[in-house]
């Protein structure tokens, strides 16, 4: 027995491998040095393609860890929960968080993701977050979210998502100069939201102003199927300059930022808060473009630390590719201006501290 304080978690860990389950992972690791952690795994997803897919099987997994919450809550001192802001999850989170109020048990609830404010569009819809967040700690990934929670009385924390200290390969000893055909990498899980049609889109622009390109493409099946990115590279006349790798290990997806010149990233998801894979290109030394939504501008400082796009627009998207190009010494100080602003402001330790801290709090102000 140990006199840490006991805390229960619930949250999705990997597998499947997506963001939140990451940072998830990151926060279990940075918890458990402090805490008596008594973790309860949301595994409701066991594909990528399975992610924010209603199933009565995840209805029975819903009910099992109730249960299981109900019988971990006994000396517990705080619930620390992965909310999901929108979809089903939002509801089943609902039940977890008020269960701990009911037991007199503050809650974490951790946002990595947007949606919450949709959800309240009447006096009616109000009511249920109103009842779940009032007198509970948010936990938010940057000040653009701030709108999430408003209206809500709670309190809130800025915790930014941050990195493995491998992640980081040092500062980049040599100016950008990009390959020719430009080296292009896409590195996310194929869902139609992440915007991989906008930048196929953009691509077919760029070689009708001629100037060549290859893509390369990287991630599991989502709601696009290999067969289904197939038949987009037809369409947008790219298959003979695209690779796809599929799902890759952590040495490929090291392997890919080296091989590339440009990492793009034109998102248009509705819940995309503060996307790893932008952090992880940074700190790879690969400039990066993607959209102005979310957290992103937060980061990807316009001409600073990367390039930003409006989301769904394939022309302003093939301009920014041909701005780097045109402007290689901006290009290389906005690269080296990306990892050194990555490196610190998105430490592993960084975020580990803040997150014990914030939990102390919540503890001995209870």
């Amino acid at each position: 027995m140990n006199n840490h304080p006991k805390i229960i978690a619930m949250v999705q860990l990997p597998p499947p491998i997506h963001g939140a389950a990451q940072m998830n992972q990151f926060a279990i690791d940075a918890l458990a040095k402090e805490f008596d952690l008594h973790v309860i795994e949301m595994r409701f997803a066991r594909t990528v393609t399975e992610v924010n897919r209603f199933s009565v099987r995840k209805m029975w997994v819903v009910v099992w860890l109730l249960l299981r919450l109900v019988w971990a809550l006994p000396r517990a001192k705080a619930l620390y929960i992965c909310f999901a802001p929108s979809g089903f999850a939002y509801y089943r989170d609902c039940l977890y968080v008020l269960l701990a109020k009911l037991s007199r048990l503050p809650s974490v609830l951790h946002l990595h993701g947007r949606g919450l404010a949709g959800r309240r569009r009447s006096k009616w819809s109000e009511l249920l977050p109103r009842t779940v967040f009032k007198g509970q700690t948010v936990i938010l990934l940057g000040e653009s979210l701030r709108a999430e929670i408003e209206g809500l009385d709670c309190k809130s924390a800025i915790i930014a998502n941050c990195l493995d200290d491998s992640a980081f390969v040092g500062p980049a000893t040599k100016q950008w100069v990009p390959h020719d055909p430009i080296r292009l990498l896409w590195l996310s899980n194929l869902f139609q939201a992440k915007g991989i049609e906008t930048l196929l889109a953009a691509c077919e622009i760029l070689r009708a102003r001629g100037i060549p390109c290859h893509l390369t493409i990287a991630g599991a099946e989502g709601d696009i199927s290999k067969a289904e990115l197939a038949t987009l590279l037809e369409k947008y006349h790219v298959r003979a300059a695209t690779t796809y790798l599929g799902p890759v290990s952590d040495t490929e997806r090291q392997d890919a930022f080296e091989n590339s010149d440009l990492f793009i990233f034109p998102s248009h998801y509705h819940n995309e808060a503060q996307p790893l894979v932008v952090l992880e290109a940074m700190a790879a030394n690969v400039p990066v473009i993607t959209s102005n939504i979310a957290t992103l501008p937060e980061f990807v400082r316009d001409g600073e630390t990367g390039r930003l796009c409006p989301p769904q627009a394939p022309e302003e998207l093939a301009n920014a590719i041909c701005a780097a190009i045109g402007a290689p010494e901006k290009t290389t100080a906005m690269r080296d201006a990306a990892y050194q602003m990555c490196r610190q402001n998105f430490r592993q330790d960084r975020f580990a501290e803040k997150l014990r801290q914030r939990v102390h709090s919540i503890i001995e102000n209870h």
